[in-house]
């Protein structure tokens, strides 16, 4: 409908509606002409008695508009932070700040363009994560993608209104990180990593058929998060695990990256053949001098993590990293795009990997069964 019909419709409309009736409702009185009629009839106008809340109503929704449509302008970089653990330099480090732009480009972000990541890093020590929070906090980050257990809880304690993406998470709900998997609840949402404590049952059974004398396995243990009920819980699934097996785990304390090589040189004391490594971001910080040790003194190893193998390790059983690096990507675009965290579910791994490093078991001394290298997803020789 034309817009000068549509004016002529409504003045006649109102006049036959207000004909005869006293409306004093308030004291704004408004004459609206009709400028857009094409006989040009500026004479043509309408009383309007308008109540005062009608009118505060009406006009504190034109001035919010400009707000709402300003505070995001097109031509203005999105801004998301990113907080782990390890160092900038290290396999992770490195990786993560290779695959998250890559998977962010295939939706649009482009970082120096109308992306901008700011990337913090405890360097391995766990007491700078809530001051590098903060730091993102005050930054005006939109979005905190968080890596690991301790980054996402001290995001979570920097603020209770940014959305935090977790990445790599383990058991998510009993850490207290989300609520369920399916209504996470508050800012939190993302990937997890292990949901279930059974999953270790995996990796020891691999290690025992790589290394049929093992008995005795030993793993590098974070004293900083070893208290929690969650931990515990780990520690009881490990020793359960190991004792179906006919194995036993032996734990070296880790407090600090610095304090790694002496838990190595306990290692090496204690005549353990065997290592089952759980990836810590701490421990990663010093991913060349524990593949050293390993190669050094010829023990079966077996980690929770990928990339290990390829690092050096004998053996790795672990969700596919380039998988998570992606579905983070996708939370990202979501939410900048307006969806609430809340809303969006906790993902599992889906895909999985079992690989095996036969240079490294020649190297060691170590005879891999045919059984197992067919069973592989793939072998590095």
């Amino acid at each position: 409908m034309p817009g000068w019909v549509a004016a002529i419709t409504f003045e006649r409309s109102l006049r036959e509606t207000m004909r005869g009736e006293s409306r004093a409702a308030g004291p704004w009185t408004f004459r609206l002409k009709d400028t857009a009629c094409p006989w040009q009839r500026t004479d043509l106008c309408v009383t309007l008695i308008i109540d005062r809340r009608d009118l505060l109503a009406g006009v504190g929704a034109l001035l919010m508009a400009p707000l709402v449509c300003h505070a995001q302008p097109a031509d203005k970089p999105r801004r998301i932070g990113f907080l782990s653990l390890e160092t900038a330099d290290s396999e992770g480090g490195q990786l993560a700040q290779k695959l998250i732009p890559e998977a962010l480009k295939q939706r649009g972000y482009i970082e120096g363009g109308n992306l901008i990541i700011e990337w913090r890093w405890a360097n391995g020590k766990a007491a700078d994560l809530d001051e590098l929070a903060a730091e993102l906090v005050r930054s005006k980050v939109e979005i905190i993608v968080a890596r690991t257990n301790a980054p996402i809880r001290a995001a979570m304690k920097a603020t209770q209104t940014i959305p935090i993406v977790m990445l790599n998470a383990n058991f998510p709900v009993e850490d207290g990180l989300v609520q369920s998997l399916a209504r996470p609840g508050g800012n939190v949402t993302g990937t997890s990593y292990w949901v279930s404590t059974e999953i270790f049952g995996k990796h020891f059974q691999i290690l025992k058929e790589l290394a049929p004398r093992t008995d005795r396995i030993a793993a590098l243990w974070n004293v900083n998060f070893a208290a929690s009920p969650l931990n515990q819980a780990i520690l009881a699934a490990h020793k359960r695990a190991a004792a179906q097996l006919g194995m036993t785990v032996h734990y070296f304390d880790v407090g600090q990256p610095e304090d790694i090589g002496a838990a190595l040189n306990a290692i090496a004391a204690s005549g353990i053949k065997a290592m089952f490594y759980q990836g810590d971001p701490m421990m990663r910080t010093r991913t060349a001098e524990i593949m050293a040790f390993l190669r050094d003194h010829r023990l079966a190893s077996i980690a929770v993590i990928p990339t290990f193998a390829e690092a050096g390790g004998l053996a790795h059983f672990s969700p596919d990293g380039r998988d998570f690096y992606d579905r983070t990507a996708s939370y990202v675009d979501r939410i900048l795009k307006g969806a609430r965290p809340s809303d969006l579910p906790v993902e599992e791994p889906t895909k999985f990997e079992f690989v095996i490093n036969l240079k490294t078991a020649k190297a060691i001394g170590l005879t891999i069964p045919r059984s197992m290298l067919v069973r592989a997803d793939r072998v590095i020789e």
